[in-house]
């Protein structure tokens, strides 16, 4: 697992400047997932869903929905009813 940390909007792997992955979104009454971003030389090994895992926990937590416009997000989301009822889709 990553060591996964939060700054406002987003969570990140890695430097704060530079990070090697991120989620950011934004959070009003729901969490709009806008960029999901993981380094090429670190894609495939799962960096990304373990985001996306991570800010549906956080959501959960905020009893908030999740809004995908992020293209990655909705996929994960869409791929696995593990996420059905936290997140409003399809797009």
């Amino acid at each position: 697992m990553a060591d996964i940390k939060q700054e406002e909007g987003r969570f990140y792997v890695g430097d704060r400047e530079e990070p090697d992955a991120e989620v950011s979104f934004q959070e009003t009454d729901d969490i709009v997932i806008e960029h999901t971003l993981v380094k090429e030389k670190l894609q495939g090994e799962g960096l990304g869903t373990e985001l996306i895992d991570y800010v549906v926990d956080y959501a959960k937590k905020q009893d908030k929905q999740i809004v995908p416009v992020c293209t990655f997000a909705h996929q994960v989301l869409s791929s696995d009813k593990k996420y059905d009822g936290v997140w409003e889709g399809p797009l």
